[in-house]
């Protein structure tokens, strides 16, 4: 009943869902040129034997079921596997990680089909994948009815979503159903997933911790070592409007104690580069841009104090270079930023008051010591400085770091097990 009625809501919003992938496509959120795959028309050939199909809907899916592929392959190099995402920069993302999976085995990436019969059927019956993989909560009606042995991995219901699930538990129940296996993140989201109507529940953990390190250009690293000589660094990272001015005032109050500090501000989108030059420039004249091919100067006429980071796919040098973190987004409302990239890389890091987007890992990291989280900027100051400023304190939060970011992780290996299972 509840397919039947999404098929005919579909049905008569047709005209609306197909204006509303025109300007998808006219605004750039769409590949216009890849765009036969959105409408389950591949054009890669289906490679011979067992196929694993594993679907992450963005960035953030993507870089968690990683791990899990390189698990996979591990244990059958020929495995052949079919990826994808729903977006641009998921797809961009698997496209820039493949080349360090292991195996003999085919990876082929493709977007995933928009929700309709015609494209859905076109899909399966190109692909004909033995498992169905999806990542966390990805599953749209139509391609998850049609999936052959669906396995749902990283499954979670947050507490914002938890009421709109209960008031449509007749919807997701025949849904939830048809999972042949459910790894759920915590011991709370295995209960409302069953409560929900999932059948074989299972406790996985969480994949993120066991996410890869940042993709880093060594060659960059080492020019920008020559660079910083030495200097102590600060890094705000994926930063939005409103917090870039709270960043350098920030930094105007660290650099009293810490004189030779640069600042390297990373705007999430990379295109706003100038806005956050600009709030820069409101505190020091001394701000530079990556995004134009300027490099941090150390004492002299160029000196610089804020370094704008506005280039795409270059987090992970910011983070190795690092003497302490500020995660963006965290500041005004945005949600926050994944927090554990900085944190396996045994910096120091720290967060604002807004981490409402990973309450799922929050609670944890916070109570083990491994992430600092403070309530407004004073206290922020207090714990920046208190690192930038004394050593010991430093390396005992570094130490603590690489002795406990460990001991959230293993759930890919239970996840590529759980999968491997199937294909037999």
């Amino acid at each position: 009943m509840p397919l039947t009625l999404y098929r005919l809501l579909k049905w008569l919003l047709a005209p609306v869902i197909f204006l509303v992938m025109l300007v998808r496509i006219w605004r750039g959120r769409e590949d216009r040129a890849l765009f036969h795959e959105r409408l389950g028309q591949p054009d890669v050939a289906r490679p011979a034997g067992p196929l694993v199909w594993v679907h992450g809907a963005s960035v953030g899916e993507v870089v968690s079921h990683l791990p899990v592929l390189h698990q996979l392959r591990a244990a059958q190099p020929g495995l052949n596997l079919l990826l994808t995402t729903g977006t641009s920069t998921g797809r961009r993302m698997l496209e820039k990680r493949l080349p360090q999976l292991p195996g003999t085995g085919a990876t082929i990436v493709q977007y995933a089909p928009i929700d309709t019969s015609h494209a859905v059927v076109g899909f399966f019956k190109h692909w004909r994948p033995d498992v169905s993989v999806f990542v966390e909560s990805d599953f749209w009606p139509e391609l998850l009815s049609r999936a052959p042995k669906p396995v749902l991995l990283n499954g979670r219901v947050s507490d914002r979503s938890w009421p709109r699930y209960q008031a449509l538990r007749w919807f997701f129940q025949p849904l939830l159903a048809r999972f042949v296996v459910v790894l759920a993140q915590r011991d709370e989201d295995a209960k409302r997933l069953k409560a929900l109507g999932a059948k074989t529940v299972e406790v996985g953990g969480n994949l993120k911790f066991d996410a890869l390190p940042l993709p880093l250009d060594e060659t960059a690293q080492d020019k920008m070592r020559v660079a910083l000589q030495g200097r102590p660094v600060l890094v705000a990272a994926s930063t939005h409007t409103g917090e870039e001015e709270r960043v350098a005032q920030l930094h105007t109050q660290l650099v009293e104690a810490v004189p030779d500090l640069l600042t390297v501000m990373v705007p999430r989108h990379p295109h706003r580069g100038t806005q956050a030059a600009n709030a820069a420039l409101r505190f020091t004249k001394a701000v530079k841009r990556r995004g134009l091919g300027e490099m941090p100067t150390l004492g002299g006429p160029r000196h610089t104090e804020i370094y704008v980071a506005d280039t795409l796919g270059e987090l992970g040098l910011w983070y190795q270079l690092a003497t302490c973190a500020l995660i963006g987004g965290s500041l005004e409302k945005v949600g926050g930023h994944n927090p554990l990239e900085p944190l396996k890389l045994g910096v120091p890091t720290v967060c604002g008051p807004h981490m409402f987007n990973f309450m799922d890992m929050l609670p944890g990291l916070l109570q083990a010591g491994l992430l600092v989280q403070e309530k407004n900027d004073a206290a922020l100051l207090a714990t920046l400085k208190r690192w930038l400023t004394d050593p010991a304190a430093r390396a005992a939060q570094s130490k603590a770091l690489q002795e406990g970011m460990p001991t959230f992780g293993g759930s890919s290996h239970l996840a590529a097990t759980t999968v491997l299972k199937l294909l037999d």
